[in-house]
């Protein structure tokens, strides 16, 4: 149960009409919500036409009331009532008005004495024990309170007892910044000496839409940063003209696409999002968060793990939760708590490939490859898409390359689309075994009609890369066409190039024409990279250019020295790290100075 208060200095900055709004998008999100008028002196919360009640019921001052004539806490069930049509899913709200609002009212009203009812009558367990009432009669994920403006008895209890936050909401002048000083202050010191965190957040409301050419809301707004001391504004609420506000109906529910419906959207977002008990909530929470920005202060990256500590404890047996904050640590940097809730996730009965992968990336890392192959046979029998099946290629690289073949015929694979495989051939050919794999995959798509002749083409091409690889020259070949091509018909420069690679590596000799069409080719602009010229060098040795070749291996080998990724290298037809490229170079060097050496994939 998360208790939240929404607190103004002054009125007319729409307090009752943002809490009431919140409360309605709450309940149309699932939310079992409690609304309580502790507004006593103006209760506002019974005049909305969504909330009313043709019966007066009782409400807060009665309980008090009540309370003090008993000296017993009276059962809370005959104070609240619900309102019936609002809420969703499972999504309900209910209502503890600030009293039956009868000729008696202001009179019950007149009789309490806060500061005795405190002092000699137990007040503040009264209000504990109300509190527990709430959570175990009716069990809310959320009960917003309408607190009373200015500096009140009543506002302490609605700011500093009662909550778990409390929305702040102040128009930008001098009196409310005067006048909310001494209540930020109060609420802080009551945190430190009950050491608990009460979540504050402040927002600037019936903020006029104008322009600020002189700064004055600026000015105001860094102002109230400042001498409140919160780093940003929790958000935004503008004036809004509309003669329906008159009519006390919620807003969110009759014009949920105007901008003032989407403003009360967000700060309830907002709500939830600090909300440790509410799992939607965190979960949105985590994808919006800007990591780079904790880094940049070290408090805040303290009181973020602390954050993360809570929900981890609140949701101890939420495999799927626990797992998304393993990533969420990991990115933080908190590799050793990352990787022990990734193991709780999965002794949750968490089973998914997200969750698998981590575990095995974790035993991989700690070099238990047993472990860690014996986790990734796992995640091949799950659907996986190309990213998934990407990271799950990558650790098997590193542990057992040999395994991959093993794998071919599992769901992972079976299930990728024609485009998926051919987007999974840059991921999986590291080694012989992924070409390997790379040739099933492809060839089960080749044969299909109907795939788009753009798919068709892009597989083709990543086929015969992997043929040549594979040292099946004549395969590639075939996939040109079943007779030999003329080099004129190559208007492609990776065509041609391959063309000329797969026949030497069938006939043993290079055939000159077609390097001869690769150099004529080479003459249009093309996006240089350290493959690009790396082929040229091949490509000018062929047709007796030596000189030229050392150029472009030079121009290869400064740029893969800029380059700290994986490329490909044509020495290999493999994706190679930046010092195994340097080495093909070399290899390449020793071919133009007339050493008898041929490509390694022959």
């Amino acid at each position: 149960m998360y208790i939240v208060t929404f607190y103004s200095f002054k009125g007319g900055v729409g307090r009752t009409l943002a809490l009431a709004n919140v409360g309605y998008e709450l309940a149309n999100a699932g939310k079992k919500v409690l609304l309580v008028d502790f507004d006593l002196e103006a209760p506002g919360i019974h005049t909305f036409k969504d909330f009313y009640k043709k019966e007066p019921h009782l409400g807060l001052v009665d309980l008090i009331t009540d309370y003090l004539h008993t000296n017993k806490a009276p059962d809370v069930r005959e104070y609240i009532f619900e309102v019936l049509g609002i809420g969703k899913k499972d999504g309900r709200l209910w209502i503890m008005s600030a009293g039956k609002n009868d000729n008696e009212f202001q009179m019950k009203l007149s009789q309490i004495n806060w500061a005795e009812l405190y002092k000699e009558k137990n007040g503040y367990l009264l209000f504990e024990d109300l509190k527990a009432q709430w959570k175990n009669s009716y069990n809310f994920d959320y009960v917003l309170v309408d607190s009373r403006t200015g500096h009140t008895d009543i506002g302490g209890i609605c700011t500093r007892q009662l909550p778990n936050a409390v929305v702040i909401l102040f128009f930008p002048n001098e009196q409310n910044l005067s006048g909310l000083k001494p209540i930020v202050s109060a609420i802080r010191n009551e945190d430190e000496k009950e050491n608990k965190q009460t979540k504050l957040y402040f927002i600037m409301s019936n903020v006029p839409d104008l322009d600020d050419e002189d700064n004055i809301l600026a000015n105001f707004e860094n102002r109230f940063k400042e001498e409140l001391r919160f780093p940003s504004l929790s958000t935004i609420i503008h004036r809004y003209e509309s003669l329906l506000l008159l009519e006390q109906s919620i807003f969110a529910a009759i014009k949920p696409k105007s901008r003032l419906a989407k403003e009360y959207r967000k700060l309830t977002e907002i709500i939830t999002e600090e909300n440790v008990e509410d799992r939607e909530g965190v979960l949105r929470r985590l994808d919006k968060i800007h990591i780079p920005e904790l880094f940049e202060d070290d408090k805040l990256l303290k009181e973020e793990e602390k954050f993360i500590d809570r929900i981890v404890e609140t949701h101890s047996k939420d495999g799927e939760l626990l797992y998304r904050l393993s990533r969420y640590l990991k990115d933080l940097g908190l590799s050793k708590k990352s990787e022990v809730l990734v193991q709780r996730s999965i002794d949750c009965e968490y089973s998914s490939p997200e969750s698998f992968l981590a575990q095995a990336e974790i035993y991989q890392k700690k070099n238990d490859n047993e472990e860690a192959l014996s986790v990734i046979r796992q995640v091949f029998s799950f659907k996986l898409n190309p990213e998934q099946i990407g990271r799950a290629v990558d650790i098997l690289r590193r542990i057992s390359p040999n395994e991959l073949l093993k794998f071919v015929d599992t769901t992972a694979f079976k299930s990728l689309s024609a485009n998926e495989c051919s987007w999974l051939s840059e991921e999986l050919n590291w080694c012989k075994p992924g070409l390997q794999v790379i040739e099933i995959l492809l060839s089960r798509h080749l044969k299909n009609d109907s795939i788009s002749k753009r798919i068709y083409e892009s597989i083709k091409e990543q086929l015969i890369l992997c043929l040549i690889g594979l040292s099946k020259f004549g395969e590639a070949i075939n996939l040109f066409g079943s007779s030999r091509l003329n080099p004129s018909e190559l208007d492609g420069i990776e065509d041609a190039f391959n063309y000329g690679m797969a026949e030497w590596g069938l006939n043993k000799i290079p055939p000159k024409d077609m390097f001869e069409r690769v150099v004529q080719l080479a003459q249009k602009k093309h996006e240089p990279c350290a493959n690009y010229y790396q082929c040229l060098a091949i490509a000018n040795w062929a047709i007796g250019d030596n000189e030229n070749a050392n150029q472009h291996l030079s121009k290869a080998m400064n740029l893969i020295s800029e380059d700290p990724d994986a490329t490909f290298s044509c020495w290999r037809y493999l994706n190679v790290t930046p010092s195994e490229f340097k080495d093909d170079c070399n290899s390449i060097k020793k071919l133009i100075n007339g050493v008898e050496i041929v490509p390694l994939f022959f």
